[in-house]
């Protein structure tokens, strides 16, 4: 089934530079139209073209956790029609050694991107680069970035989803990012669980400059969407604390859980603000935003990362 939700807006892929197809490569649904030909199975009514890398000597199953949370969370949004974007990709356990992962087609990492795009200066720079047939389109694509950065903040918030170095955040060709490797989230964090990343979610300068700045309308309708999405996930919280803990029985040693899956259940519990009236959680989100805009810590971790790891 497609990814949900998924905002309605597309931003179109003719004249783009030569630097911009080095970044994002060949369209995927150009890919699976040039290849259905070639298959044996391409007149099969149900032939899809899937992007899958195999993963070995690694345990995905708390990865598959992650992916069941976030694809519930994405069900729930959906279904309320709250107006954010998710890409919930799947992951397949196959045993504590290995699995398939789905990859996240037409997409890059933000510390690919800096790295390959031709005179790379600020993210915002690139969106009025890549995104400048006219103003429609670079219109769409600040749209499309507010709609899905909302909906990720809110659940790397719930989920206390850590190590988010710009080569765990995608950008696809329409304006989008996607979160991926849950390596660490609930109990446990980067550097033996010390809890550097204190942050409710990452949200640098970089961030907000595409955004129009702190004080800007678009800035103000991504606190908007987070506020609908932290109420509306709250409003379904038994859906997502049910899964957790059925899902926790027997694999109390994830590292995510380290032992003590009722304290992480508790903790998530907890952040969904129960107690709280609704207009006592919109100011409880706007606080989470205002902690995290450009976080001392966040910003500390991402140069970590750039010094002793080389991720720009």
């Amino acid at each position: 089934s497609p990814p949900l939700p998924r905002s309605s807006r597309r931003t179109s892929t003719k004249r783009r530079s030569k630097s911009t197809h080095v970044v994002f490569k060949e369209d995927w649904t150009g890919k699976e139209e040039r290849l259905r030909p070639h298959s044996c199975f391409g007149n099969h009514p149900g032939w899809h073209l899937k992007p899958v890398f195999v993963k070995s000597n690694d345990d995905l199953r708390q990865e598959q956790l992650a992916s069941q949370l976030i694809c519930r969370m994405a069900s729930i949004l959906a279904k309320a029609k709250v107006p954010v974007w998710l890409y919930p990709y799947q992951i397949i356990a196959l045993s504590n050694r290995g699995g398939i992962i789905e990859a996240v087609p037409n997409t890059i990492s933000i510390d690919s991107l800096k790295r390959n795009y031709q005179n790379f200066t600020s993210l915002n720079a690139f969106f009025e680069d890549h995104f400048s047939q006219d103003e429609v389109h670079i219109a769409g694509a600040r749209a499309n970035f507010v709609e899905s950065i909302a909906a990720y903040s809110i659940i790397c918030y719930l989920l206390s989803i850590k190590d988010r170095h710009n080569g765990n955040i995608l950008l696809d060709s329409a304006g989008h990012i996607v979160h991926i490797d849950f390596g660490f989230f609930f109990l446990s964090s980067p550097g033996k669980n010390t809890g550097f990343e204190s942050a409710p979610f990452k949200l640098t300068s970089e961030y907000v400059d595409i955004m129009g700045g702190p004080h800007s309308s678009t800035f103000a309708r991504f606190r908007s969407l987070c506020v609908k999405t932290f109420m509306e996930l709250r409003r379904n919280c038994y859906q997502i604390t049910l899964l957790v803990d059925m899902l926790s029985a027997g694999n109390e040693e994830l590292p995510c859980f380290r032992g003590r899956p009722d304290d992480a259940i508790s903790q998530l519990r907890d952040r969904f603000k129960l107690e709280y009236n609704d207009l006592a959680c919109q100011d409880y989100v706007n606080g989470l935003i205002n902690e995290s805009l450009e976080n001392w810590r966040t910003t500390c971790y991402d140069r970590y990362q750039y010094c002793c790891v080389g991720v720009l």
